[in-house]
């Protein structure tokens, strides 16, 4: 292109070459995926729900939540699902390699306001017909959990 080309050109050549192009992330982002329940495929639930799940059982300890916050059927009660997926993500963003340092401060902060929100998703007991799960120690998986783990569950 010369530069008598037109500018409507020059525009729409850029545009071209920038959808070839595979999307960029920012050199300090870690790839974080931010999950979407409504719209989770069924052939990524598994992994996705299995993440979550490590997480949570992590969390719960190092938090020493009880199991009146979180259930060990938290997985069945779709609000809890939302919440400790919105905390995961913000927890694993919270140590981007560009944060000055204020991340997991932030973190903690986001956790004091969504305690009493847990505590409203979830008031003891299971309204959905359900039994709850004996709490799984360690990494056994419970027979029903990988069951629940093959389907995204995206409109429950």
């Amino acid at each position: 292109m010369t530069d008598d080309t037109p500018l409507e050109d020059l525009v729409a050549s850029l545009a071209e070459r920038w959808e070839d192009q595979p999307p960029r992330q920012s050199p300090g982002m870690l790839g974080i995926r931010v999950i979407n329940w409504r719209t989770l495929d069924d052939a990524d639930a598994a992994e996705v729900w299995t993440n979550l799940r490590g997480w949570v059982i992590w969390f719960t300890r190092r938090y020493n939540l009880p199991t009146r916050k979180i259930p060990p059927c938290w997985y069945k009660h779709g609000a809890l699902v939302e919440e400790l997926s919105a905390l995961h993500t913000a927890w694993l963003v919270s140590f981007d390699s560009l944060d000055a340092g204020y991340g997991p401060i932030g973190w903690h902060e986001r956790l004091a306001v969504a305690i009493p929100r847990l505590a409203s998703w979830y008031n003891g007991e299971c309204h959905n017909g359900h039994t709850e799960l004996p709490q799984a120690g360690g990494n056994a998986v419970p027979a029903e959990w990988a069951d629940w783990i093959r389907q995204s569950h995206a409109h429950e």
